[in-house]
């Protein structure tokens, strides 16, 4: 079925027991006997549901459902595959990423994957032999990284804005009125416009602030945006985080109890209100004095899909 849809079989894992194909609308169900993972480089996971479910047509496949990568702590849906020429582009929706068709041409199996009969099989490039593969939205990675950890993870950050103001209360004190921390927002902050009916706000900095915690760098705009609620920021923009090679724009921030939660859309991450009880210095972070960086601790990782 995948081949008459010019798609190689390797997109689906071995095993498939059954499916169903309305070829006038081109919904499709694949089945399986129970939930398919396995696992890639040890580093990353893949998982396909007992049912398969989206909408199939020549070079695209679309509203998928039931395939999920997990990079880190939390899972993400891939949600659209689309062949250009000689490659596939895979979506997890907020982001893209292009592989040569050539990464394709074998199923992998549940369970072991690529590895069934040695610990690599040549159905598994190495990095060095990989063909064509591109980031849409930065650098060069293999299939694998890209696939599996893309989307998301991005997820793994922790900072983000908010503000707002009278005239007679700094941005960061008006970030505690709504129930918020200071440190969600830099320091060097300039000022801020605040409409106290509907709670859009706009704050300035000097400039873009950048810098980098742990293995994550992120990255405010000289102009944020969004609308702020107690304890809830919503519509965020001129924040971003990247990780790995990918930068992914923080768009809603909520308070729960002693907890933040901050979205990108796809997914959510938890963090504990004690890491911003102060705010960071662009360009240093929280390194500024001497160089040791502070640890951020992360509750619990989400997928929104």
């Amino acid at each position: 079925m995948l081949q008459q849809y010019d798609f190689p079989i390797g997109l689906l894992p071995k095993g498939v027991t059954g499916y169903e194909l309305d070829r006038d609308t081109g919904n499709f169900k694949a089945y399986f006997n129970g939930t398919c993972s396995f696992s890639l480089e040890n580093s990353y996971q893949l998982r396909y549901r007992s049912t398969i479910t989206g909408v199939l047509s020549k070079d695209r496949l679309k509203n998928l459902k039931g395939v999920s990568v997990k990079v880190l702590f939390f899972w993400i849906d891939i949600v659209e595959v689309v062949r250009n020429g000689d490659e596939l582009q895979f979506s997890v929706g907020i982001a893209s990423a292009d592989f040569s068709i050539d990464n394709f041409e074998e199923s992998p199996q549940c369970g072991c994957g690529f590895a069934c009969q040695q610990l690599v099989s040549s159905a598994v490039p190495s990095h060095s032999s990989l063909h064509n593969q591109t980031v849409k939205t930065s650098s060069t990675m293999s299939p694998k990284e890209t696939l599996l950890w893309l989307s998301l993870f991005l997820l793994v950050s922790f900072s983000t804005p908010s503000a707002s103001v009278n005239d007679e209360l700094t941005v960061y004190e008006v970030l505690e009125d709504y129930d918020f921390p200071v440190g969600i927002l830099p320091k060097g902050a300039l000022g801020y416009e605040l409409d106290n009916s509907t709670g859009k706000f706009t704050v300035y900095l000097n400039g873009t602030c950048s810098f980098s915690i742990d293995s994550y760098k992120l990255k405010y705009k000289s102009t944020i945006t969004g609308v702020i609620t107690d304890d809830k920021i919503s519509s965020l923009s001129g924040i971003k985080v990247k990780v790995l090679f990918l930068w992914l724009s923080i768009v809603k921030v909520i308070r729960d109890d002693d907890k933040l939660e901050f979205s990108v859309g796809i997914a959510s991450a938890d963090f504990p209100v004690s890491n911003f009880v102060e705010s960071p210095t662009c360009g240093c972070g929280f390194d500024c004095v001497n160089g040791k960086g502070r640890k951020i601790k992360i509750n619990n990782l989400v997928s929104s899909a």
